[in-house]
């Protein structure tokens, strides 16, 4: 039996696994969503309409967040949790612990499957993905 924690923000991943409860974590997986990286006119330049919207006014995010990084994480967060499901049936997997910037863990949350929801067993809502396995472990219960 396995513990699976994902280490998450909108453009990089890791999944960390314990065997047990208080076994030391190893770094299984890392991802990484260039996408999420890119500046907002690179991912909009491609589209119809290059950026501009059928108004005639131009896309600005005035403070929002923009719309094409928004689309890129649901894209990443999709993705991370097929591999999660993945993970799953290979492994005995028995719980899941998310850590992941605020954000971002609502689209991960909002994104897992049913049978990777029954695992989920606790949450951080920070983005600790390029801290060490250490830092990470200390933001976990004693026992996991």
């Amino acid at each position: 039996m396995s513990i699976g924690i994902v280490v998450a923000d909108a453009s990089k991943a890791r999944i960390l696994l314990a065997q047990s409860g208080s076994s030391a974590l190893q770094d299984t997986s890392d991802f990484i969503h260039c996408e999420s990286r890119q500046r907002e006119q690179d991912l909009v330049a491609g589209e119809t309409g290059s950026g501009v919207d059928s108004g005639g006014y131009g896309k600005h995010s005035m403070g929002h967040e923009n719309a094409a990084h928004q689309q890129q994480a649901e894209i990443f967060a999709d993705e991370l949790c097929d591999e999660i499901y993945k993970l799953r049936e290979k492994t005995d997997l028995r719980k899941i612990y998310l850590i992941a910037a605020p954000k971002f863990l609502g689209l991960l949350r909002a994104s897992l499957n049913k049978q990777c929801t029954e695992l989920l067993v606790g949450e951080v809502a920070k983005n600790l993905v390029s801290h060490s396995i250490k830092d990470i472990r200390s933001h976990l219960p004693k026992y996991l």
